[in-house]
Order: structure tokens, then C-alpha cells, then sequence
């Protein structure tokens, strides 16, 4: 997905929820990160199938995952 498209979906959320994109993004991060810290195994065994670039995931590669997952 480009960061266009990222940008453009955060933007419309943001439009539903009366929050900047920005804030979307960020509230989006902060729901991952504490999903990504759970210290539950089937928790963590799940975000095993995100794939993601740095040290955890984004909520653009985590639209994504979500979108593939979806579309199978």
C-alpha cells in the first residue's frame, strides 16, 4: 500500500472519528503497541504473522497485514 493511500485512509478515519489524521496514526500506535507488549503467548504468537520493518510494527504494515489476511 502506497503512503498515499495510507494517508488517505487515516484522513478519512480521522473525518468519521473528529481527529486528525496524525492523531489517528498515533491512538492506532499506541493500541499496536500495547497488543505487541502483551506477554501472552497466543498473543504473541499472533503478531508473529505481522510483518513489519523495524522494531515493531507500524500501523501502515498492520493495515496491510490486515488487508491481505482479509482478501485470502
Amino acid at each position: 500500500m502506497e503512503r498515499f493511500m495510507f494517508k488517505k485512509i487515516m484522513q478519512a478515519v480521522g473525518e468519521v472519528e473528529g481527529l486528525s489524521a496524525e492523531e489517528i496514526e498515533r491512538e492506532m500506535q499506541i493500541a499496536i503497541d500495547s497488543g505487541f507488549d502483551n506477554p501472552d503467548e497466543k498473543i504473541r504468537k499472533e503478531w508473529t504473522k505481522v510483518p513489519f520493518k523495524g522494531e515493531r510494527p507500524t500501523p501502515q504494515e498492520v493495515i496491510e497485514y490486515l488487508y491481505s489476511a482479509q482478501k485470502m
